[in-house]
């Protein structure tokens, strides 16, 4: 595939420009504000550091290092590792990883003694090959634990959020379940399970499609209340634009011209013949195992009505019950 050629909407900027938002800078001087129904959401992430540092919060007199974040913003299979990897072959940044898993933070803090999340996020450029800025994944659940630690409000005017959606939320919702069975979610993976072996389960994906639903509002609901204009691109126009995510983002930090070079993304798509057969199960009304999901009222009902603060809301509420019977696990996202 021949070289793209991404030029930012701001010429003459030079590639190491520290990263900026349109917004300047992302707070006001407000403490990022985190709503109730944010802080209802079960995290395993946070169980995990909770238990290993105590509460997380502020570090008196902590500051952080000297470098510009990326928070790339995701779901499951939205397709954040193919985004990742397309930005990381421009050379301005590095692989966005998920560096605030819990596992991930526990296993840097026991080699390196650290006793906070502040002091893990302190050690990342030491962890990261980077050129001035890092790129992070990060979970809506991750952005709410960066928050209590004073991190975000930290890096006030040097962060910028990219939010990664995917349009068809029945195709993620399907990917996400053969995950789930496969345990494979990149094609970097190899799995022990056949394609033979996979089960339609329509309960599962209706749940993940809540999900799906749920993390998305509670993004937006996060993005809102805190007054920040993310970076919004979907897997459907990256699909189309490969060129896309790199130029937006070139755009509003400031970063001048880019060079994407597709041909060393890693990963491909992994939908195949059995997502395209479950799909047509799914629309056909096939039927599978039973779920608690069918006493509850379905999303799109209570998105239905009133204005968008309320849907949101109602729909936060009634994802959060669906998320009690959510099996939490660790799945990384991915290209489809």
């Amino acid at each position: 595939m021949a070289k793209t050629c991404v030029r930012a909407a701001r010429k003459g900027c030079a590639r190491g420009h520290r990263l900026t938002s349109a917004k300047a800078p992302e707070y006001d001087g407000n403490p990022v504000n985190i709503p109730p129904l944010l802080r209802a959401i079960d995290s395993t992430h946070r169980a995990a550091l909770t238990h290993e540092f105590g509460d997380l919060q502020p570090k008196p007199g902590w500051n952080p290092p000297d470098l510009d974040v990326l928070f790339l913003c995701f779901t499951n299979r939205c397709g954040s590792n193919y985004l990742g990897y397309l930005l990381a072959s421009t050379g301005a940044f590095n692989e966005a990883g998920e560096f605030f898993n819990s596992p991930v933070v526990l296993m840097h803090a026991a080699a390196r003694g650290l006793k906070s999340l502040p002091e893990y996020f302190s050690a990342l450029p030491t962890l990261v090959p980077h050129s001035g800025r890092i790129a992070a994944k990060a979970s809506i659940d991750q952005l709410v634990m960066l928050a209590d630690a004073g991190i975000l409000d930290a890096l006030r005017g040097r962060a910028t959020y990219l939010l990664l959606e995917r349009q068809d939320q029945l195709a993620q919702a399907i990917s996400r379940t053969i995950a789930w069975q496969n345990g494979r979610w990149t094609t970097a993976q190899a799995s022990n399970v056949p394609d033979s072996a996979l089960v339609f389960d329509r309960a599962a994906i209706d749940l993940e499609m809540a999900m799906i639903a749920y993390d998305n509002a509670a993004f937006s609901l996060f993005f809102a209340v805190n007054d920040i204009e993310p970076v919004r691109i979907t897997y459907e126009a990256l699909l189309a634009d490969a060129g896309l995510g790199a130029t937006a983002v070139s755009a509003r930090m400031g970063l001048g011209e880019l060079r994407l070079r597709p041909e060393k993304v890693p990963i491909s798509r992994q939908s195949n013949a059995i997502n395209a057969a479950w799909r047509t199960a799914y629309l056909a009304g096939s039927a599978s195992t039973a779920s608690t999901m069918e006493t509850l009222p379905r999303p799109d009902e209570l998105m239905a009505r009133d204005d968008p603060a309320a849907r949101t809301r109602k729909a936060l509420k009634h994802l959060l019950r669906i998320a009690a019977v959510r099996k939490q696990g660790a799945g990384n996202g991915s290209h489809q």
